[in-house]
């Protein structure tokens, strides 16, 4: 062979290692952190880094093939780790050696911008027990690990061919007011369920809630919820609702309310999910509509909510608004959830804040006016997310107690990512939070026991 045939093989050769070693990612330092649910170590580089994973007994060896590094080891207190070496192995690259006292399990993955390769030893069990309610939907305990803590978790997931639809329902029954999740669903038969909007004491529902195109519930605040459009389930932004009466001279009312107390100088609207009567005082003033039209006058409050109609209670300057009203009169009964969308919807039941729109985590506490006790802090959790194929996640997590931390509102959204959620929304939490299996609790409210909430999602048989 000539010397110049070599001399070329030998650059080439060359070369190649030069730039292999160029395209080596290089670990500029290795971390760890320990947390009461979790050790974690993380190598730090600018580039991506490969690695193989292998377990020999108590053993654990992380291939860093193509990585360069210098000579590193953890300095970790842990009775269940024993040392943590990084060695550099040449050409060859490197090796991250973790020697066990005991067995664990543990998590190996990488994260973007800057790129980390981050293992996970974890000191609680990470846990999944599945259950099959029905087909196309599945129940699943989970004890997990979010940012160091442990938490448990209840999930319900429901395929689009399940033969189940989400719909609201009253935990008071057939009318407005405060009963539990649970009894609601051994009466109704549910397969899950789980509590939603937010309420006052005495059962005045903090939300927009629609049910089979009718209106139950009302909020002029723009926050996001959950609807179902033509079969399809859907998270929606800025449902905020306005309602107006239109009286034969022209003049517009805005309803200032729905199915609630009526208070000072208010004008609220009452169908038949609110109660058999309006539960007012002689103090107003109330006009019965039935298809546009008034039937009835009173100012004796407490009017009779007869099928099929709907009551107009005003006081103050409302009730002498309506004073103009006869019987006979044709008025126009105006009411919008702020878009097309919600408002061609048969379901709506809103929340807030958002949590995850386009499969990313964006938490809109601001936007939507959330209170300080929810959108700051750590506490139990109920949520609802849509995958990319559909699929509904119904999601609660307990908190505040020794085996669930809580999540706050952006670990939150980052767990409905963990499931696969492309869009997800919060719904009321703390004691509130729950969730039924078949009639049965299977959380631990922070309470220590149900709480009575206004309105449940349940799975219903479409």
């Amino acid at each position: 062979m000539k010397i110049s045939k070599i001399f070329s093989i030998f650059i080439t050769i060359y070369l190649l290692c030069v730039s292999a070693l160029a395209n080596a990612a290089p670990i500029t330092s290795l971390r760890s952190s320990v947390s009461p649910a979790r050790v974690r170590l993380v190598l730090d580089s600018k580039e991506p880094i490969p690695y193989k994973v292998h377990k020999d007994g108590l053993t654990l060896e992380i291939e860093l093939p193509n990585s360069t590094t210098s000579k590193q080891q953890a300095k970790l207190k842990d009775a269940s780790i024993k040392a943590v070496r990084l060695v550099s192995e040449g050409k060859v690259g490197s090796r991250l050696i973790i020697e066990l006292n005991k067995e664990c399990q543990y998590k190996v993955y990488q994260l973007p911008n800057p790129y980390r390769l981050v293992v996970d030893l974890f000191r609680i069990n990470i846990v999944k027990r599945e259950q099959k309610l029905a087909q196309g939907v599945t129940y699943s305990y989970l004890q997990d690990e979010m940012n160091g803590r442990q938490i448990q978790a209840y999930l319900v997931s429901v395929a689009p061919d399940a033969k189940y639809q989400l719909l609201p329902f009253s935990a008071a029954g057939n009318y407005n007011g405060r009963g539990r999740i649970s009894q609601i669903a051994v009466q109704k038969k549910l397969l899950a369920a789980i509590n939603a909007s937010y309420f006052d004491t005495d059962g005045w529902v903090i939300g927009c809630v629609k049910k089979e195109g009718q209106m139950l519930a009302m909020d002029e605040q723009p926050r996001s919820g959950y609807i179902l459009k033509n079969g399809i389930p859907d998270i929606l932004q800025d449902i905020s609702y306005y309602g107006a009466l239109t009286l034969p001279n022209g003049q517009s009312l805005a309803l200032k309310g729905m199915n609630r107390a009526r208070i000072a100088d208010d004008l609220v609207l009452y169908n038949s999910f609110y109660a058999p009567s309006t539960k007012t005082n002689q103090w107003g003033r109330e006009v019965k509509l039935v298809n546009n039209r008034v039937t009835a006058v009173s100012t004796a409050g407490n009017m009779p909510i007869t099928p099929g109609s709907v009551i107009i209670s005003g006081h103050g300057a409302s009730a002498a608004a309506l004073a103009q009203l006869r019987l006979g009169d044709r008025v126009v009964l105006s009411e919008t959830l702020g878009s097309a969308t919600a408002d061609a919807a048969d379901t709506v039941v809103s929340g807030g804040p958002l949590l995850v729109e386009h499969g990313r985590a964006h938490v809109r506490s601001a936007e939507e006016r959330m209170a300080g006790d929810i959108a700051k802090g750590r506490a139990p959790r109920t949520a609802l997310g849509i995958k990319k194929d559909g699929t509904l996640l119904l999601v609660v997590v307990d908190g505040r107690n020794n085996n669930s931390a809580g999540l706050t509102l952006a670990e939150l959204a980052t767990y409905m990512l963990r499931l696969g959620a492309r869009e997800a929304v919060n719904f009321d939490g703390g004691g509130s939070s729950v969730m039924a299996i078949n009639g049965l609790v299977v959380n631990k409210p922070s309470d220590g026991k149900e709480r009575p909430v206004s309105i449940g999602l349940g799975l219903f048989p479409k």
